[in-house]
């Protein structure tokens, strides 16, 4: 069974800020970046995952928090 469970270190306006976030997350496991459009403007979304369980999510929010993204989140797409 997937899950769809992410850690979401933040959104981006600019690529290469979402791509600099990717690389200090590599050791966390698969980053995807997303481009989503949010009010007419393009964001990058930065994902760690998915993840397998919600306490695996929990887990990696504290590391992705430690490293320096204190607004990273959990969610579920």
């Amino acid at each position: 069974e997937v899950s769809n469970i992410y850690v979401q270190a933040g959104a981006f306006s600019e690529y290469a800020n979402a791509n600099r976030v990717q690389a200090r997350l590599a050791f966390a496991g698969p980053v995807q970046i997303s481009n989503i459009l949010i009010n007419g403007r393009d964001l990058y979304r930065v994902r760690v995952g998915p993840l397998p369980s919600v306490i695996a999510a929990d887990q990696l929010l504290e590391m992705v928090a430690k490293v320096g993204y204190k607004s990273a989140r959990i969610v579920v797409d």
